[in-house]
């Protein structure tokens, strides 16, 4: 685990991802090249009144969010010495990690088993079930 996808979505789970890769390469003595990820879900507009206008506004806003929420990991990685690079995205939480996992070169996926979601009864989130399925590496999965 040298190349790391951190997939951030500002949860409970998700900082204590975080916190797990800072203690594994303090523990392991490692050097680490994480790649923090944010994806943030495509507004869906309808109707006659969507323009092209709107539509580049919404996906800015959307994307300084997916900044905003890689604030904090990032503070916390640069603190511990780790090198980072932060990605705002936006599009399918689990297709985009896929993505981002095989274009960026990196050999495992850690990440939060519960998101922001919903479904707060469940033990793994849906998004770390898809995810599990959509990427090409291991994934590690951070209660």
């Amino acid at each position: 685990m040298r190349k790391i996808l951190l997939a951030f979505d500002g949860s409970d789970s998700s900082k204590r991802a975080v916190q797990y890769v800072i203690d594994f390469a303090r523990m392991h003595d490692a050097t680490l090249d994480v790649h923090l990820i944010n994806v943030q879900h495509e507004a869906v507009l309808y109707g006659e009144y969507v323009n092209d206008e709107m539509i580049d506004n919404m996906q800015q806003s959307l994307l300084a969010k997916a900044r905003e929420v890689l604030e904090w990991p990032a503070e916390q990685l640069k603190g511990a010495g780790i090198a980072h690079q932060s990605h705002a995205l936006l599009g399918n939480v689990a297709e985009q990690v896929g993505i981002a996992s095989k274009q960026l070169g990196c050999d495992t996926v850690v990440m939060g088993t519960r998101g922001l979601g919903s479904f707060t009864g469940m033990l793994l989130g849906s998004v770390a079930t898809r995810v599990v399925h959509a990427v090409p590496v291991p994934v590690l999965l951070v209660k």
